[in-house]
């Protein structure tokens, strides 16, 4: 019989951390999108040979919104894009908050529109079965056998 390292018979099973897992996929989504946008952007710069403020004009264009992409424009716009007023903190900081601000948006309007939530696209689906796999592989190297 196989038993975790480090088991405790007095401690919980382990659904509060699968239920701590999906209490914090979505903003766990939020970051795997916004480093995705990172990347564009840092592969643009260099397609436009560091044009920083066409990298960010292109990597906000949003192509895969759909519908959506008006929302998503205006939320990278707010957050990222130079404009008028200049911007604050760091890029990344800023490129994370228009996608959580657009992500949460998108996820009301899906809602009130009885549109499928953000958690039955494709897109989220296919994080959380790549995070559910990690944690998976971490778990299966805290099993150890019993003599």
């Amino acid at each position: 019989m196989a038993r975790k390292k480090g088991w405790d018979p007095n401690r919980k099973s382990g659904r509060k951390r699968e239920a701590h897992f999906m209490d914090v996929a979505l903003d766990g989504y939020v970051r795997d999108l916004a480093l995705r946008r990172w990347r564009e952007f840092e592969d643009l710069s260099e397609v436009y040979d560091h044009d920083v403020e066409r990298a960010l004009e292109e990597a906000g264009a949003f192509p895969a919104a759909s519908s959506y992409r008006p929302l998503w424009q205006e939320s990278w716009q707010r957050h990222v894009w130079p404009g008028p007023e200049e911007k604050t903190g760091p890029l990344f900081g800023r490129i994370e908050a228009a996608v959580r601000e657009a992500l949460l948006r998108e996820r009301e309007l899906r809602l009130e529109r009885g549109e499928p939530t953000i958690e039955d696209t494709p897109g989220y689906q296919e994080f959380v079965g790549r995070a559910l796999g990690r944690l998976l592989e971490e778990a299966s190297g805290e099993i150890e056998e019993l003599d």
